[in-house]
């Protein structure tokens, strides 16, 4: 029998031969960790090693990854949300909706026509369905936007919430209903998919960890950062997801030590850490991520010599799953 092919992009080793892509989470427990920075550079570092790739910004209430890839949005596809309206024609004044809509987003007062509050109702279209005399009628409105770029040898997907709306979960739905729909017709568009989440442990963080093979939670050694780490390596364990941890600005002073000490306490696998580093805030101002090749702040950067090890290790982990 013939060995298997094995294909080498410099240190990226693992098989050519998955039958579908590996979708890979990076999030965190709190903001400003920086898992977005984390997101886009090991992005550029996949891409840059011959892999086709997404990276799916899903923090909808604040994307910035093409922003700090250079790059614009233009002609995003509009996002509608459902809301219920009451044909008060066909409406018999039963109560049936209101008594059957979970989120109390339907007023009903005997013998009156049933009230609508749209920022209660969570678009499940219940009273829709079981209306008897279809009163409740399909009706929408616009709360945020997909976009979707194509960048060298790289495709963004972007979710934007619109302002002062609150439904970001349903972005971030339908940007997974977009990508799955698109993998559905050609599973071998893309090799790795990267999640960009919000913060926080919320439903739209839940529904990408839910979604990814692997999960890589980004931390700082702070009282805060352990807090908010422990707490979203609940979520992801009681998801029964594979994860590992980054430690962000892992040169801070005066709790590093004692942070490190405790997660190797509870078994908690680091992939990797990385320091403060002048060319990572040069590179972020600039929309140049630091690992890209044609990056001028890479060169001579601790921060790059912690990405090539993170990355190193994320390549045999990816390698061990896949096999």
């Amino acid at each position: 029998m013939e060995e298997e092919e094995i294909i080498y992009f410099n240190h990226l080793d693992f098989r050519d031969t998955m039958k579908k892509p590996i979708k890979i989470c990076v999030t965190g427990g709190k903001g400003g960790t920086g898992k977005t920075l984390v997101a886009i550079n090991l992005a550029v570092m996949f891409r840059d090693n011959g892999k086709k790739i997404l990276l799916l910004d899903g923090d909808v209430e604040n994307p910035n990854t093409y922003l700090l890839l250079g790059t614009d949005l233009e002609n995003g596809e509009n996002v509608h949300f459902f809301i219920p309206k009451v044909n008060e024609d066909k409406c018999t004044k039963c109560g049936l909706c209101a008594k059957n809509c979970a989120s109390n987003a339907i007023l009903f007062v005997k013998d009156a026509y049933p009230i609508i509050i749209p920022n209660v109702c969570s678009g499940c279209k219940l009273c829709y369905k079981i209306c008897p005399v279809n009163a409740i009628e399909e009706n929408s409105k616009i709360i945020g936007k997909i976009y979707e770029k194509k960048l060298e040898n790289m495709a963004l997907f972007v979710g934007e919430l619109k302002v002062s709306e609150a439904r970001s979960a349903v972005i971030v739905e339908e940007a997974i209903s977009k990508l799955n729909a698109r993998l559905e017709k050609n599973n071998d568009e893309f090799d790795i998919i990267i999640y960009d989440t919000a913060p926080g442990a919320h439903c739209d963080v839940e529904k990408l960890i839910k979604e990814a093979d692997l999960v890589i939670p980004v931390t700082e050694p702070t009282p805060f950062g352990k807090l908010d780490l422990m707490r979203i390596i609940e979520l992801i364990e009681l998801m029964e997801k594979k994860y590992k941890v980054i430690i962000n600005r892992s040169s801070l002073l005066g709790f590093k030590d004692d942070f490190i000490k405790d997660l190797k306490k509870k078994k908690i696998d680091i992939l990797g850490e990385i320091p403060l580093d002048q060319e990572i805030v040069n590179s972020y101002c600039q929309g140049i991520p630091l690992m890209a090749k044609n990056s001028p702040y890479n060169k001579k950067s601790s921060g790059a010599e912690a990405f090539d090890n993170i990355f190193s290790k994320l390549n045999e982990w990816v390698r061990d799953y896949s096999e």
